[in-house]
């Protein structure tokens, strides 16, 4: 039998055991009626029977002839009707215009066929962002969900994520991503019959409509933002069962003025909260962006916003890029003759960017572009040099070199507005400049104002050309077409003739605009660093830094590297090749500065040390350092493995190594486990393997991680893996735990259901429990009624006098994050006493997190206790120190001198004093040096050292070659020296006559 298709072409089931379709319900059947959707053969039946289905044998009576007729012509309707399209006119007129073509940076000037990044995309990864601790908590919602390296197409696919907000460098292709999703998407809408189902649409039933974030301004909703023939989108209902509306808004850091940001964040926080439950179809969005600060992160996070950052091409990627590049898209690549081609050109190209150190800089497919284009370039021989500001500069250059060829043929009068406006333009800008390079200079200068301007202030780009050219007050009707002739000519501003123009990438506005920029960052390193710390403002800082003098660059970085909180900033420096030998060799020696070299106060030197140090992987000083990390048996092993996986994108010996970890069975699981998920980017096929049989090993605490690692590369066989662990009973119980949590990232109904069971059974180690309930409330909604589940839970968890105090003290902490007057009374009673020993100092601590007054109060209570232990009392002093540093600081400089305590408990307590008021804590540790004797006087010496490392060894010293001390006194001094510098230790024992020889009483 033929298979009928129910409403809105979905396929129905046959009823088991039928041999004909069921009808379809009255209340679901389309405007059509019933008939219009029937499959032929139960309508030929229907038909037959209406026209006589008891005539006899014999010759064709006149009424079955009839009959006949009547089906075959119905069969032919069915037919016409099953080939109308799925969405009815006045949506498939939303799409976007197909002859339309996207020149965002295509360098149409290089090859017959431009590759636009939109036209040639190749399948990047996004990845969940791990510089959002999910610890942290906003008031509504995690400013965090923990998710995996996934394709977009999964990503929209996925129930579990309402908006997207994607982030990345610039250049990464944000803008080409939702490009490409909405050409996709349409294409598959404009051809689809009702024969087709929505589910197998690319992104599953979405209807795309993007819009750049600037068109927003100024208006109080997308509705009147969007053009007219997309306005249906938002107003119709649902098409097909399930129909959303994917709202694409483009670079939302193109939003300069602090007003227009404030009013385009209300648009679309008010969009993502009515999405659901406004007049048409449910709402979501995918924004792209360079980077959110917190504050905005919270806010989007709070409507259900998901963050991924786009990540770069890997090896593979590149390769298929540029072999897309050089044949204008995909499809060519069908012809076997055609691919061969395409794939030595594009081995050629890698070659050669991995042998000049360009390999890290062109995995960014805006800079892959550039450089693809300029390598093959037909002019000339292959050749590139290897800095980021260099291909921009080349790029310009060859696109304002083609200005008087891109002046395409006009009326007399508006060509002589043209030269007049370039006349203006060689005055002010190029009066020096020789004959022939007059219009390219002026053009320059002309492009570095606007686009200032328009970084700057948000000016739209036209307004900003007009008041450079003619004034404000300019009322020339000719002004408009003037600039949009002078601008469309240079190349580097597209779309010039609609209300939205803009420059081809913001970076090539940010290159245009250098030497302004330059000029405000003067010569203060400080504001140097800043602006290269922050992600949004790097590149621009890159390139401005780049117009100084070479002698005032040198200094400049000499000035950042020799300051440790300045280093890494100064890296990215280095990292585009603008440092010379010696700034070269300081900042690495800087950042690879070991932990015991500074001072136990002062900040780490490396704040990102995976991305700092894998964007200099490609120096040959730090490929070799990287290496002899990861290949020291005596290094840490986490710091081998991060140092193989920077290692091992420009060095086969990283990826070698990779392998060697994965299979050491001396290194920690989890590592093991990190090793192949890193190997995996590098070589799928075998980090994949490894990590299939890391998580097959059901009897291992890890097997859960390992299942979720794989899902990242290998979505089928990690979530198989994930469904059987979870229901394991022989598995251990944490990794369940975590395989529930992992399991809701691919499948949210399933993961959801085995977290409420973990939660709820009394069968599961306390810890289990909690991680569970809290995972199971951890929703981007406070309307989920998960998160009053997760809440029901943890209440009966944090009150269940069966349960370890600690977990319960846990449980109620959690609890608040979610109902915070029950989380707040549960930890005040456990404060209070409750609970015994350290756990009511545990509650004091977290209650202060919640309420900060009755948390204060907990811990002074605590800290003056006479009869609790010292441990605690100190402990709660030195927190008490951090809420209120008057009163932590007086009760800890009474606690170390407290007559009922031993030594070790007040010279603790001076210690801690000298982390919160550092001369008070020496001068204590002073004090009891010089009033000590014997062993007392060394754990004195000892303890001043842990704050003062220069002072407390020269006290250990002096009491080594003490004449007074003895012989037990000096060997002890001597031994704590040891803690510090082994090799002094050695070459004191020595002296001391003591036998350190391996087997001696101080061996080492």
């Amino acid at each position: 039998m033929v298979r009928a298709r129910g409403e809105y072409g979905r396929p129905e089931r046959p009823e088991p055991g039928g041999t004909s379709p069921p009808q379809t319900p009255q209340s679901r059947q389309p405007r059509g009626g019933a008939a219009s959707w029937t499959s032929p053969p139960a309508l030929l039946v229907a038909t037959a029977a209406a026209a006589g289905a008891a005539l006899p044998l014999g010759p064709a009576p006149a009424a079955a002839v009839a009959g006949v007729g009547t089906v075959a012509s119905s069969v032919r309707a069915w037919r016409l009707r099953r080939r109308r399209p799925l969405l009815p006119p006045l949506l498939l007129a939303a799409a976007p215009p197909a002859d339309v073509t996207h020149d965002r940076g295509g360098l149409t000037y290089r090859v017959a066929e431009p590759g636009d990044l939109a036209r040639v995309y190749t399948r990047q990864y996004l990845d969940a962002t791990a510089d959002r601790d999910r610890d942290t908590e906003a008031p509504s919602g995690p400013v965090r969900v923990t998710g995996q390296t996934v394709t977009v197409e999964r990503l929209l696919t996925d129930p579990a994520v309402r908006h997207v907000v994607v982030t990345g460098q610039p250049g990464v292709g944000k803008s080409s991503l939702l490009e490409y999703v909405e050409a996709t998407a349409w294409r598959w809408w404009c051809a689809a019959t009702r024969t087709e189902a929505p589910e197998t649409a690319p992104f599953g039933p979405l209807l795309p409509l993007r819009i750049a974030a600037r068109e927003l301004v100024g208006s109080d909703s997308v509705a009147a933002a969007v053009r007219p023939g997309a306005r249906a989108l938002l107003e119709a209902g649902p098409p097909v069962p399930g129909a959303q509306v994917l709202l694409l808004v483009d670079a939302l850091d193109e939003v300069t003025r602090p007003e227009d940001w404030r009013q385009v964040m209300e648009i679309l926080l008010t969009t993502a909260r009515e999405g659901a439950n406004g007049p048409g179809m449910e709402c979501r969005l995918l924004l792209s962006t360079r980077g959110l600060h917190d504050s905005t992160w919270r806010s989007l996070a709070s409507v259900g916003g998901v963050e991924f950052r786009l990540q770069p091409f890997s090896d593979e990627q590149l390769h298929r890029f540029v072999m897309a590049h050089q044949t204008g898209g995909a499809e060519r690549l069908a012809d076997p003759r055609v691919h061969e081609r395409a794939s030595a050109r594009a081995a050629e190209f890698l070659a050669y960017v991995r042998g000049n150190g360009m390999l890290d800089l062109v995995r960014l497919p805006l800079l892959a572009q550039l450089a693809v284009g300029q390598y093959f370039d037909p002019g000339g021989e292959p050749h590139l040099r290897g800095r980021r500001v260099d291909l921009y500069a080349h790029a310009v250059a060859e696109f304002l070199g083609r200005f008087p060829q891109r002046r395409g043929p006009c009326e007399p009068l508006l060509r002589d507005r043209v030269e007049e406006s370039l006349g203006r333009l060689r005055e002010r800008y190029a009066r020096d400049a020789p004959g022939h390079a007059a219009v390219t200079t002026a053009l320059r200068g002309f492009l570095g104002e606007v686009a200032d301007t328009h970084l700057l202030h948000g000016t739209p780009i036209t307004r900003a050309a007009a008041e450079l050219l003619t004034g404000p007050e300019d009322d020339d009707p000719y002004t408009g077409r003037t600039v949009a002739a002078l601008l469309d000519a240079t190349g580097l501003v597209i779309d010039v003739r609609t209300a939205y123009p803009r420059f081809l990438h913001r970076t090539f506005a940010e290159y245009l605009a250098a030497e302004r920029l330059r000029d405000r960052y003067g010569t203060d390193p400080a504001a140097w660093g800043d602006a290269l710390a922050d992600p949004g403002t790097r590149v621009a800082a890159l390139f401005a830094f780049d117009r100084h003098p070479a002698a005032l660059q040198g200094e400049l970085t000499r000035r950042l590297s020799a300051d440790p909180r300045r280093v890494e900033q100064a890296a990215w420096l280095l990292a585009e090749g603008m440092c010379d030998d010696e700034s070269r060799d300081r900042i690495l020696e800087m950042l690879w500065q070991h932990p015991d070299e500074r001072d136990s106060g002062a900040d780490p030197v490396v704040h990102d040390w995976q991305q700092t140090h894998t964007a200099l992987a490609h120096l040959p000083g730090q490929r070799r350092r990287l290496h002899a990390m990861a290949a020291d048996p005596d290094a840490v092993p986490v710091d081998r493995v991060s140092a193989a996986a920077a290692l091992a994108g420009n060095d086969p010996r990283g990826t070698e190594l990779l392998r060697g970890f994965v299979h050491d069975a001396s290194f920690p699981l989890r590592l093991r486990i990190g090793a192949a998920w890193h190997l995996a980017r590098v070589d799928r096929q075998a980090g994949a393997e490894t990590l299939a049989r890391f998580a097959d090993d059901t009897t291992s605490r890890y097997c859960a991680q390992a299942a979720a690692r794989l899902a990242d590369h290998d979505t089928h066989a990690g979530t198989t893996r994930l469904r059987a662990l979870v229901a394991n009973p022989s598995c251990p119980h944490l990794a369940r735990a975590e395989a529930a949590v992992a399991l809701r990232d691919h499948d949210r109904a399933a993961g959801t259901d085995w977290l409420r069971r973990i939660a709820a059974d009394g069968g599961f180690f306390a810890d289990c429990r909690v991680f569970a309930a809290d995972s199971l409330g951890a929703v981007p909604d406070v309307d989920f009624p998960e998160r009053t589940e997760a809440a029901l839970l943890l209440e009966r968890i944090a009150r269940d006098e069966r349960v370890d105090a600690g977990y319960r003290v846990e449980a109620a902490h959690r609890l608040a994050r979610y109902e915070t007057p029950t989380g707040v009374a549960l930890l005040r009673d456990f404060a209070g006493g409750v609970v015994r020993g350290r756990y009511s100092g545990d509650a004091a601590m977290l209650l202060a997190q919640h309420d900060r007054a009755e948390g204060v109060r907990a811990l002074g209570v605590i800290a003056r206790a006479p009869g609790q232990d010292p441990r605690h009392r100190l402990r709660a002093a030195s927190e008490l120190a951090h809420y209120e540093p008057s009163e932590g600081e007086a009760l800890l400089t009474a606690l170390a001198g407290e007559p009922d305590w031993d030594d070790g408990p007040r010279l603790r307590a001076a210690v801690l004093l000298a982390r919160c008021d550092r001369q008070a804590g020496v001068s204590l540790l002073r004090a009891r040096i010089a009033a000590s004797a014997g062993d007392a006087r060394v754990a004195a010496a000892r303890a001043l050292a842990d704050v003062d490392r220069e002072e407390g060894l020269r006290a250990l010293r002096e009491l080594v070659d003490s004449p007074d001390a003895g012989r037990s006194e000096k060997v002890h001094a001597a031994n704590a020296v040891g803690d510090f510098d082994p090799e002094l230790k050695q070459a004191m024992l020595r002296r001391l006559g003591v036998d350190i020889r391996p087997g001696g009483w101080f061996s080492v």
